[in-house]
């Protein structure tokens, strides 16, 4: 039997294609001394070691992160990173196998998932906030982005000052949400909430909003699987910076210690250059979308130095 399984939504082929990946983090994690990783009791460790399954929350519109891919299962950036937190757990726990359950998840509905033990860790590019920090805890960020909004070339929009009285959408529950409601007074637009980012720019392409509020890397992988890329331009001033990061209990800080540590691991080594160039410069899935982004200065110095602190 294969160290590492998956269920539901997720193909055990996937999986078989990271073991070599994730043995590196993983021999690097049972490097650690017992006593640093075991100075507390763990729920989620507990958990995965009686039924010898972990649950993942996942995103099935949030490309190049974490999404739906071309057969329906889970895949990117942060779904990587959490097969390898997975892994880590396999060996800290020494088992023979460990099955993976994912669950997808919605910005409105993942914070509920993670504070009610319904997922272990939500694999997402979910923003680190002095507000959520209030409910759940953050891995050190894996990544990081900005606000902005994507519009339609012919729009005629180049400012937040060009929304006066036009519609403007953005993802329940996610950063974006705080900003549009935070300008709607100030600029005049009539804000729109959806349910997850796929409705979202489903509304700017259908006209039933003219921007759309988000972090800016989810919106170069909206547009990059729209019909016709080129109808749309991100545009406007960085509203935030987003440190973003993995999401799980603030009840469990072994396994917050674990996961940490395995992320620190994969950053420290050439992983974390594959996985940028797999997911953010190179074709993904049957249609070969491919980002073309490069690692920024300030992505680089997260995983130079790995921090859980929130910037805001």
């Amino acid at each position: 039997m294969l160290p590492f399984a998956t269920f539901s939504r997720a193909g055990a082929a996937r999986a078989s294609r990271l073991l070599a990946g994730l043995a590196v983090a993983a021999s690097a994690i049972a490097a650690v001394p017992h006593t640093a990783l075991a100075q507390s009791p763990s729920p989620v460790l507990d958990k995965i070691r009686s039924t010898g399954t972990i649950v993942l929350g996942y995103r099935e519109s949030a490309l190049p992160f974490s999404f739906a891919d071309d057969k329906g299962q889970p895949a990117g950036y942060a779904v990587d990173l959490c097969l390898r937190a997975a892994e880590a757990a396999r060996v800290k726990l020494g088992l023979s196998a460990i099955k993976v359950r994912w669950i997808p998840l919605t910005p409105q509905n993942r914070i509920p998932a993670v504070v009610n033990g319904l997922v272990d860790l939500d694999c997402a590019p979910n923003t680190n906030s002095l507000e959520r920090q209030k409910q759940v805890a953050f891995s050190v960020s894996h990544y990081i982005s900005t606000v902005r909004m994507l519009v339609r070339v012919d729009s005629g929009i180049q400012s937040f000052d060009d929304l006066r009285g036009k519609n403007v959408v953005t993802s329940a529950g996610s950063t974006g949400d705080r900003h549009v409601r935070r300008l709607k007074s100030q600029y005049g637009f009539h804000d729109i909430y959806a349910k997850d980012h796929g409705e979202s720019f489903l509304l700017l392409e259908s006209g039933r909003a003219q921007a759309f509020v988000m972090d800016d890397v989810l919106l170069a992988g909206l547009r990059a699987r729209a019909k016709d890329p080129s109808q749309y331009v991100i545009i406007g001033p960085a509203l935030s910076t987003e440190q973003n990061a993995l999401m799980m209990s603030r009840a469990d800080p072994e396994w917050k210690q674990l996961v940490d540590q395995t992320l620190a691991s994969v950053f420290a080594g050439p992983q974390v250059v594959a996985l940028q160039k797999q997911w953010f410069q190179q074709p993904i899935g049957a249609r070969n979308i491919n980002l073309a982004l490069a690692p920024s200065a300030q992505v680089r110095e997260a995983w130079k130095h790995p921090s859980d602190v929130a910037t805001e």
